[in-house]
């Protein structure tokens, strides 16, 4: 699974960037120091226009602007230079706020100008030996590059980068005008546009490399496309249709957020019952924190609650939604209640696991969830197809999983079973068409009511999840299961997914009466993603710029370079010697035993459950690690190994949560 626990971006820590509290070394201008109470507009020495989040302080001298967040582990520092090219701009802003700075470059990237902006460049750095995390952005405008230069560790990234993004969302030179379509009205998909939009999706499946995919579109109360494209499995000729089923991941966060609607409908509970009342075994590790959440804090991203899956990839044989329930204790807030969005599986499962308790208590929690979302949900809108049993999807039809070997060839993976998710189940583990899911967008749009008319969930409560709670970006929250955007001046809201080779994306517009669904078999390893395909909706619903082509093509383009790039780092079959300081069997309490062993020239990583191969990459300070080479595991993360009295640990630093430690077994 690739999922990320934080975008791959970072820049520099305030005290690398301008000493001791804030001081830039050799300046003597003027200083000006500001702390935000809220989220406050905010103007350069210039002119441009940026968003300070709230708590974070502000430092403006020598023309320089330095964010840094409450906690004092990430900043964001505002650059203006005039180099004539991205890459200059970035090294010379680094040397104005940081003289001597010689970080490794390991990406550099011109997407194309959007929103206003001439040009773009983006450089992210290697981390450092002492776990730093840099990244720099830089947009033109006319012949001014505004360079933003970001800094902060691993675990600071995770609780302060939706502060950063508010910050590189919301800049704005002076005559930087994004593209707008507030006020527009949507035009009526005709024959002309729906023939548009399917040329292109086929030839963006062509260009990107995506076996298959189903496509569903709704405008107006009704489906006015539903196609599938492709085949479902490399190498065989059965083709997708809009009854194939899909894994789609998070997008069944959005499903569970309906049901919990319904319940509460129903008088079972309310969004604002503390979940411990529903369950009194609930616990989180901060025990005040337990005390205060409510059902709806359980799914609303806000709860300070960072990204974890609770290690569940690599022990999921004998897990039970109890287990993971129980789990929860080790999981501790990186922010305060309400203070910043962070997105969690266990959390949002954790909702959908207590919801169900409440309407069937008497039954084991996992299946209770799944009758829970049968009753409440996929029989009313008559979703026939959708499912959480793999199982049962293996005998239907279905469309395999796809992702990329080391070379970056499309390879079919095994279909995962269901016990790999069904402890996160409320969280990703839903099976679904195009055809079921188009139901959803019909009843989000109608606000509670099914196609045949029957109101299946009253509006108050349909609409209540929809009102912002965590702060993604300058222009993103998440609202209760549902991910809440401005999109170029319309509100989109729907629900992303991806997970073992499949992706997924459920989203409606509101305010037009239109929303879609798009499932494909390739994971996010690809350049058709729900960006392009909404980005060309949007052209055609709105007369729009045409963009999407061009974005297709730099994204097809750029996700090949920096993949092969990578794996050119990578020493596929480092042999024995090279091996021998990680081989051995290491256990940790929670996420079982691993083993590591050389077989030929690789290594192999063993978690019971599945094995990986591994390869071996030496970073630009000299420490080694070992990287997971198997698809769909390539990019999951990496293993380290550390000497400490006498004995090596094994450390895991996977995107899916924080590093874990795994002490060697008793058995070596």
């Amino acid at each position: 699974m690739n999922a990320s626990r934080w975008p791959a971006v970072a820049g520099v820590l305030l005290a690398g960037l301008v000493g001791c509290r804030g001081e830039l070394p050799g300046a003597r201008a003027a200083r000006a120091v500001a702390t935000t109470a809220a989220d406050s507009p905010m103007t350069t020495p210039s002119g441009a226009r940026y968003t300070a989040p709230a708590g974070w302080t502000v430092t403006t001298r020598g023309g320089v602007v330095v964010l840094e967040d409450p906690d004092r582990v990430v900043s964001v520092a505002i650059v203006e230079r005039k180099e004539p090219g991205g890459e200059a701009a970035v090294a010379g802003a680094w040397q104005q706020v940081r003289p001597g700075f010689s970080g490794t470059i390991e990406r550099v990237a011109a997407p194309p100008g959007r929103d206003g902006w001439d040009a773009v460049t983006t450089v992210d750095y290697a981390k450092t030996s002492g776990g730093r995390i840099r990244w720099a952005h830089a947009r033109r405008k006319r012949d001014t590059w505004y360079v933003l230069l970001l800094d902060g560790s691993d675990d600071g990234w995770v609780a302060r980068w939706p502060g950063a993004r508010i910050v590189i969302e919301s800049f704005k030179a002076q005559g930087v005008e994004q593209e707008s379509f507030r006020g527009r009205r949507a035009h009526l998909l005709d024959e002309r546009r729906l023939g548009e939009l399917e040329g292109f999706i086929r030839d963006a499946q062509r260009a990107a490399e995506v076996p298959g995919l189903a496509v569903a579109v709704v405008q107006g109360g009704t489906v006015v496309f539903e196609k599938g494209f492709g085949v479902r499995e490399l190498g065989r000729p059965d083709p997708v249709t809009p009854d194939t089923l899909f894994r789609i991941g998070s997008t069944t966060k959005a499903l569970t957020s309906l049901m919990m609607a319904r319940l509460v409908d129903r008088g079972l509970f309310r969004w604002d019952s503390r979940a411990i009342e529903l369950l009194p075994s609930f616990a989180l590790a901060d025990a005040e924190l337990t005390g205060r959440l409510t059902m709806g804090n359980l799914v609303c991203a806000c709860s300070g609650i960072p990204y974890d899956n609770l290690g569940i990839e690599l022990a999921y044989a004998d897990m039970t939604a109890e287990i993971a329930l129980a789990r929860m204790k080790t999981l501790a807030p990186v922010v305060g209640f309400g203070e910043t969005y962070q997105y969690s599986n266990a959390m949002l499962a954790a909702g959908g696991f207590l919801a169900a308790h409440a309407l069937r208590p008497s039954d084991p929690i996992g299946p209770a969830y799944h009758r829970a979302m049968q009753s409440e949900l996929f029989d009313p809108l008559e979703m026939t197809s959708t499912t959480f049993d793999a199982a049962a999807a293996r005998r239907a039809e279905h469309a395999s999983p796809h992702d990329r070997t080391t070379d970056y060839r499309l390879t079919s993976t095994a279909v995962p079973t269901s016990a790999w998710t069904a402890a996160l189940d409320p969280a990703w583990g839903a099976w679904s068409t195009v055809h079921d899911l188009s139901q959803i967008v019909l009843l989000e749009l109608a606000t509670g009511v099914a196609p045949d008319g029957t109101r299946v969930i009253s509006s108050g409560n349909l609409l209540a999840r929809r009102a912002p709670q965590g702060r993604a970006g300058d222009r993103s929250h998440y609202g209760l299961g549902l991910e809440i955007e401005d999109d170029h001046g319309v509100q989109v809201l729907g629900h992303r997914g991806g997970v073992w080779g499949y992706s997924a994306d459920l989203f409606f517009l509101p305010e037009h009466g239109v929303g879609a669904v798009v499932l494909w078999n390739v994971d996010y390893a690809t350049a058709f993603n729900g960006a392009v395909f909404r980005r060309k909706l949007f052209e055609l619903l709105f007369d729009g710029r045409d963009e999407a082509r061009e974005d297709l093509a730099y994204r097809g383009k750029s996700l090949r370079a920096d993949f092969l790039q990578e794996m050119r780092s990578v020493e596929l079959e480092p042999g024995r010697a090279a091996l021998a300081p990680f081989l051995g069997s290491y256990r940790n309490p929670l996420f079982g035993t691993v083993t590591i062993r050389a077989e030929g020239g690789h290594g192999v990583v063993d978690v019971g459950e599945w094995t990986s191969t591994l390869g071996r990459k030496t970073d630009p300070d000299g420490s080694v690690k070992l990287v997971f080479t198997s698809p769909p595991w390539i990019g999951f993360g990496h293993f380290a190994a550390r000497q400490a009295g006498g004995k090596t640990t094994l450390q895991l630093d996977a995107q899916t949560g924080p590093i874990v430690s795994f002490e060697p077994s008793p058995a070596d």
